[in-house]
């Protein structure tokens, strides 16, 4: 286990778990919020005007429908043809459904395009995050963030939208016509609108926070998912199956209460809306009868107009408030996106930072100290002189700071004390891009990726030429073992690399460091997870790769460092013995007793 899984950043982070519960989060501004999405996706918004235009069309048949049906009950009454009417309303339907489907095709393409922008936006912050960022962060639950936070944000913004322009365009409408037809009866009917507004402000003020926490467990059940999927070897080796599945069922029953909350408080929005509805149409129905008695109304196709009216007029605002109960899932979403974009990211490079094309490789730590929190240092007071060209081993129990001194000198993580230098220079004056492509890396955890075997050898140097790449792989002992896969260097590694063994694994990343060529070489237990015959081919290798460069090598196995120019050993964060295999075996103290203790050897206390 490297250092710093033994010591994680502390989670004080929105969507971070600890022990299984979800952190409460506490939603932001709603209006805030949306005001940042429209900021982030400016610029990708064209046709959006087009929209607006199409939903203000769109509207004209709730608008339009119901005076024509007052004027053609009229016109019976009348005894006057009403051949023309129909007409009319037949081609207003027809050019309804034309228009929105043009709205709903437009629509899908601006929509597609705004989301398209807000993950990219999304997944290019992420990977600009300095490693403590996930280091305090379970990995399915920041997919969760890049997966379904973003698809509630795309759902609304394609159908939940267009809806909303829509509907605004028909309650302004209709508003206006019905001020026209009886500003009376008008003023009865806004007596139902001020009851769904409130009931609406009401009902959704609850279920805001409902959707948040929501939107949070299923992070969390998602990084379950993640995590035992993944580990589900070591699951099974353990006879865990039942723990985990305990577990489980724990996060996935919490996921459904709160959701079951959520929807049984969203859900009483519409049938109480409905019973307003009807009862606003009632009283309206009754009211204009009523008038209609008194002569106070006139014509019989008003009181039929109006009545569709009223009826159109309050539906807009039952959907309204169904769309503003969605919106509330698509701003939990955008919020828990926002929380990764407002994450300071790696430092940037200075104005005046140094490129760094050929470098030497004399490296020194000045007293350094780092520690993941602040409250556990794991590097204490280092100080080490590493001239150019140097083999430096370094070596250690578990946790005594081998991997972190590497992730230092590297930058994925920057020194809380001292400083490291590099051909004289402070690595943070170095250009980050230059800094990390001057080293070739084998770390402890084998990473391949979901491309060929060709292409998994060939990440660091892409250009590389086909024999070049063989070369590699034949130099570190893995060629053989590559042509007898299904198609050779072009198979095609569905998994990661999870279908080889964790020392195939090992070796094509080896070669992938043997083709970069870098000038300064680290290899972090590099030889950990392959047999002893294979372990002699790579030492081979190891060493005709390093020769000449400056490398570092972290090893368990101490036969694998006999020959380094240096060796450090590390305890407890500090330097406890250092000189070349001679010297520390002369010495007699903890190394020489860790080198007798691995070869089979007594030493006295």
């Amino acid at each position: 286990m490297s250092d710093r899984q033994n010591a994680v950043p502390p989670a004080n982070m929105t969507g971070i778990t600890r022990g299984g519960r979800g952190v409460f989060v506490k939603p932001k501004d709603f209006r805030g919020t949306l005001r940042r999405l429209w900021d982030l996706t400016r610029g990708k918004r064209n046709g959006l005007g087009w929209i607006l235009l199409l939903s203000a069309l769109a509207s004209a048949a709730s608008i339009l429908s119901p005076y024509l049906s007052g004027r053609a009950v009229t016109a019976i009454k009348d005894g006057s043809p009403v051949r023309f009417l129909l007409i009319m309303l037949l081609l207003l339907y027809f050019a309804d459904w034309l228009v929105k489907l043009l709205q709903k095709l437009l629509m899908a393409t601006v929509g597609q395009r705004v989301i398209h922008h807000i993950r990219n936006t999304l997944f290019d912050r992420m990977i600009r995050l300095p490693l403590a960022f996930f280091d305090g962060h379970r990995h399915g639950e920041l997919m969760s963030r890049l997966t379904n936070d973003i698809d509630n944000i795309s759902t609304t913004i394609s159908n939940s939208l267009t809806m909303l322009m829509t509907y605004a365009f028909t309650i302004v409408g209709i508003l206006l016509i019905m001020l026209f037809l009886s500003p009376l009866l008008t003023l009865v009917a806004c007596v139902s609108i001020v009851l769904i507004v409130f009931l609406t402000r009401f009902i959704t003020k609850r279920t805001r926070k409902m959707y948040a926490e929501q939107q949070k467990d299923l992070g969390v059940l998602n990084a379950q998912i993640e995590e035992g999927i993944s580990g589900l070897n070591v699951v099974k080796a353990f006879c865990h199956e039942q723990e985990m599945e305990k577990i489980f069922t724990e996060k996935n029953d919490r996921l459904t209460a709160t959701a079951i909350r959520a929807l049984i408080m969203s859900g009483y929005l519409m049938p109480l809306m409905n019973v307003i509805n009807n009862l606003s149409y009632a009283a309206i129905a009754v009211f204009s009868g009523v008038m209609y008695v008194k002569g106070q109304i006139a014509d019989i196709g008003l009181i039929t107009s109006f009545l569709l009216y009223v009826r159109q007029f309050t539906r807009p605002f039952v959907e309204i408030a169904n769309i503003y109960n969605s919106f509330q899932t698509a701003v939990a979403g955008a919020e828990r996106v926002f929380d990764i974009m407002d994450r300071e990211t790696e430092p940037e490079d200075r104005p005046d930072s140094l490129p760094f094309t050929d470098p030497d490789g004399a490296v020194e730590f000045r007293h350094v100290r780092f520690g993941y929190t602040p409250e556990k240092e794991v590097l204490k007071d280092i100080s080490l002189t590493v001239p150019a060209g140097t083999r430096m081993a370094i070596v250690g129990s578990t946790g005594s700071g081998k991997t972190t001194l590497i992730n230092l000198l590297t930058r994925f993580y920057d020194v809380t004390g001292g400083e490291i230098l590099l051909d004289g220079h402070n690595i943070t004056d170095y250009r980050m891009h230059d800094l990390r492509e001057a080293f070739g890396v084998v770390l402890q955890d084998t990473n391949l990726f979901a491309a060929t075997v060709l292409e998994n050898i060939a990440y660091g140097d892409p250009d590389a030429p086909r024999e070049k790449i063989e070369e590699a792989a034949r130099l570190v002992g893995a060629d053989t073992f590559i042509r007898r896969l299904p198609h050779g260097y072009d198979t095609v590694l569905e998994q990661g690399g999870a279908e080889l063994s964790q020392g195939e694994r090992q070796l094509l990343t080896i070669a992938r460091a043997v083709l970069a060529d870098s000038p300064i070489m680290i290899l972090d237990e590099a030889t950990s997870s392959v047999d002893t015959v294979t372990e002699q081919k790579i030492h081979h290798a190891m060493l005709e790769m390093c020769r000449g460069r400056t490398s570092f090598i972290i090893a368990h196995r101490l036969s694998t460092i006999r020959d380094s120019d240096e060796i450090v050993l590390l305890e407890g964060g500090r330097i406890a013995e250092m000189g070349t295999h001679d010297e520390l075996m002369a010495l007699g103290g903890r190394y020489a007793g860790m080198y007798l203790t691995q070869t089979g050897a007594c030493v006295s206390d």
